[in-house]
């Protein structure tokens, strides 16, 4: 089974709403909020989610190398084959959390992913950079099929295959 970690804001990993957003980062040995979605979608693809760490969407903001540093020291220690950032949705700074989250993990040699609609303006920012893997809006129409792409391709980059043609595919 290939190891996979998520990355979630406050509001998906369960911890509050706004009033939360300043939460330090944490995290859990479970698959939290969106995981358990993602659940037997990566079974399917044989991996897991060993972790979900989160922090408050504008903590990350005010403090985006400490949290970075702290979540890739994470994803190292237990050895994760491939992170997963989001779902953001539309959601601008869980998206801008995501996003560069990615990238940050991409740039120390951790695979990974992000998952947004084309509505949060991170995805402008980071879509030439980063696998971002197309969602809806919000719930809805398409969104098991995001779900589903999600968990396929965190786990082909886990495996260390090349994705490039499934991007072309599911990602903007």
């Amino acid at each position: 089974m290939k190891k996979i970690i998520l990355v979630l804001n406050h509001v998906q990993a369960g911890m509050g709403s706004d009033e939360h957003a300043n939460l330090a980062p944490s995290g859990k040995k479970a698959a939290l909020g969106p995981g358990q979605t993602l659940t037997p979608y990566l079974k399917e693809q044989e991996a897991e989610i060993i972790a979900t760490l989160y922090c408050g969407d504008h903590y990350y903001l005010e403090h985006q190398e400490e949290v970075a540093k702290k979540f890739i020291g994470f994803a190292k220690k237990f050895q994760a084959d491939a992170v997963i950032c989001g779902p953001a949705m539309h959601y601008a700074n869980f998206g801008e959390m995501a996003g560069s989250l990615t990238k940050y993990f991409i740039q120390y040699g951790i695979p990974a992913i992000a998952a947004m609609s084309i509505e949060n303006p991170a995805t402008q920012v980071y879509q030439q950079e980063i696998p971002i893997v197309k969602m809806p809006k919000k719930g809805g129409i398409g969104l098991n099929d995001s779900f589903k792409n999600m968990a396929l391709l965190a786990a082909e980059k886990a495996k260390g295959n090349d994705t490039k043609a499934l991007e072309e595919r599911i990602c903007f």
